[in-house]
């Protein structure tokens, strides 16, 4: 019986943590989805803000409700709103106007509260942030942790009256259309680096992220172990007996995402993608071991197309749709023969492929933390035109990330199970011809997919509406589906503006 690896232990264990965060995010879906945040809790009716037709229970902390004489009630998500919505009525007479305690998120007199103006945390319809609070303390806390003004209702009634009567402007350099764009909304928006972590913009809003994406791979690995380059080549008298295999690998991909809120509630996104996959082999026909020039492809990637959904505060659920628009038929010569690429350095999928996923993401009180987890399904959808079809795969990703100042902060864990390729690709199985070819485990299509769970810790600063950003990573654990380049490490930079 063989000795049990620590590796192994890590990786059980973190699995096991992955896996209890999978089952947290699936448990709050169906509760949370049928009813909104705070909805479980009691929060009065009207569930819609009148003016912008919002789910004010999204907006617990910010709503309003305004009773008039004749009985009549109208709920708003905001002080903005419910002034909105006083402007529109003046002739009617108010018999009460409450407003949420920013602390335990109950109604209180809006006249008789002690509010705040401005401050680090995103303001609800406003660049200029408005908190009421049942008691002065907690309003002086506020103020002293996260910045802004302590005043009186008059005043902030005030300023919202101005703002939507267009006789002030605030001035802001985190807001665009009258959305707070400080360190909250930015981790929100920018949680990791090098996974899509989905998320939803507030209405009219537009977000376009450029990334560049490095992975390095070296050595060779059968499962969890690691295989010496004597073991694979030459083609006799070796264990896996291929003429030709992989050293190394680099990939570098070049994204250009863009997002657009079409409501407050729901996002679309498009994302490109360019690729560059250089290969490093070795050959050997029975008189040792000699290099090959570099294997290269490069060229557009696939598409994705995505619609993100905010279910509520704390959950978006989106499904994506990857388009075949990267090459499957890219060529390399060896040998002064021109053969097509073996599967990994192809450059698309070469299907149409589904991509549920869903996401929890918290902020604290005083945005100074985030923290979540997301898990998403890549569904390849029949076989393509080449006979094959890539596995599927479940990442499954949590994070927790602390803001300092304009700068943020992260550690992050991604876990994903990729399947083998079903079918093969005729024109790549040529590589596995002993006589006619030139055989190398990674034109195998049982070598592919496998577990792994990688570590992550980033950083990022904001400066206006552009965000800048690093994030590093190493495998902490492999199990590889058959002889594969094993991962070493990665990085991301990526550069947002939001406008």
């Amino acid at each position: 019986m063989s000795a049990i690896k620590t590796s192994d232990i890590i990786f059980f264990i973190t699995k096991g943590l992955m896996t209890i965060i999978l089952v947290i995010l699936l448990s709050l879906a169906i509760p949370m989805g049928v009813f909104p945040a705070g909805a479980a809790d009691g929060i009065e009716g009207p569930r819609s803000c009148k003016q912008c037709g919002m789910d004010r229970s999204v907006f617990e902390r910010s709503r309003m409700l305004i009773v008039y004489v004749d009985g009549t009630t109208v709920g708003a998500c905001s002080l903005h709103c419910a002034a909105a919505e006083l402007r529109q009525n003046k002739g009617r007479q108010v018999k009460s106007l409450m407003a949420a305690d920013y602390i335990t998120k109950e109604l209180i007199d809006a006249k008789t509260a002690f509010w705040v103006i401005g401050g680090r945390i995103q303001g609800v319809m406003t660049s200029l942030p408005k908190w009421a609070f049942a008691k002065e303390e907690n309003a002086k806390k506020f103020v002293k942790e996260n910045g802004g003004e302590a005043t009186t209702f008059a005043d902030a009634m005030k300023l919202a009256e101005e703002e939507i009567s267009g006789e002030a402007e605030t001035a802001n350099p985190h807001t665009h259309a009258g959305h707070d764009m400080g360190p909250g909304a930015q981790m929100l928006f920018n949680p990791a680096m090098g996974d899509q972590i989905y998320h939803t913009h507030p209405s009219g809003m537009w977000m376009f992220d450029v990334k560049y994406m490095h992975t390095n791979m070296s050595g060779l690995r059968d499962g969890t172990t690691n295989v010496s380059l004597n073991q694979v080549i030459p083609m006799n008298g070796t264990r896996y007996g291929y003429m030709m295999a992989p050293t190394g690998m680099t990939m570098d991909m070049y994204m250009l995402m863009g997002m657009y809120g079409i409501t407050d509630r729901l996002t679309a996104m498009v994302m490109g993608t360019y690729l560059v996959n250089e290969m490093s082999m070795v050959m050997n026909m029975g008189m040792g071991n000699f290099s090959q020039p570099p294997m290269r492809t490069s060229g557009i990637g696939d598409t994705e197309l995505r619609g993100i959904y905010k279910i509520n505060e704390y959950l978006v659920g989106s499904l994506g749709l990857s388009l075949p628009t990267g090459s499957t038929h890219q060529e390399f010569e060896t040998m002064g023969m021109t053969f097509r690429a073996p599967y990994d350095m192809q450059l698309g999928s070469g299907t149409f492929d589904l991509k549920p996923a869903l996401t929890y993401n918290a902020l604290s009180n005083d945005a100074k933390w985030n923290w979540g987890a997301q898990a998403a399904f890549t569904y390849h959808m029949g076989r393509n035109e080449d006979g094959y079809t890539l596995g599927n795969s479940l990442n499954v990703t949590g994070w927790l990330q602390r803001a300092v100042g304009p700068a943020t902060t992260w550690i992050r864990l991604a876990y994903n199970d990729t399947g083998h390729i079903r079918g093969q690709d005729q024109e790549i199985q040529k590589l596995l011809d002993p006589m006619m070819g030139a055989p190398t485990p990674d034109a195998d299509p049982s070598n592919y997919g496998g577990q792994r769970l990688n570590g992550f810790i980033g950083v990022s600063y904001l400066k206006g509406p552009f965000s800048i950003g690093v994030e590093g990573g190493i495998p902490l654990y492999q199990d590889l589906n058959g002889l594969q380049v094993k991962t070493k490490w990665f990085v991301t930079a990526a550069v947002q503006i939001m406008l």
